[in-house]
């Protein structure tokens, strides 16, 4: 992972894979002190990742 700094954050480009498709999402937000992670839902639906109302946890 390649990591830039930006107006003083650090920016990241992640790759996220859902069967055989990937969605690749730039500018990402590294941020190391949340305890969760958030992604554009649109770009993820475009690979069949969709919210359906629950937390899921994934490892």
């Amino acid at each position: 992972m390649n990591i830039r700094i930006e107006n003083g954050l650090p920016i990241v480009s992640v790759e996220i894979k859902c069967g055989e498709k990937t969605a690749l999402l730039t500018d990402v937000l590294l941020d190391t002190g949340c305890a969760t992670t958030i992604f554009d839902t649109d770009a993820l639906a475009q690979i069949g990742i969709e919210l359906d109302g629950t937390v899921k946890n994934f490892v």
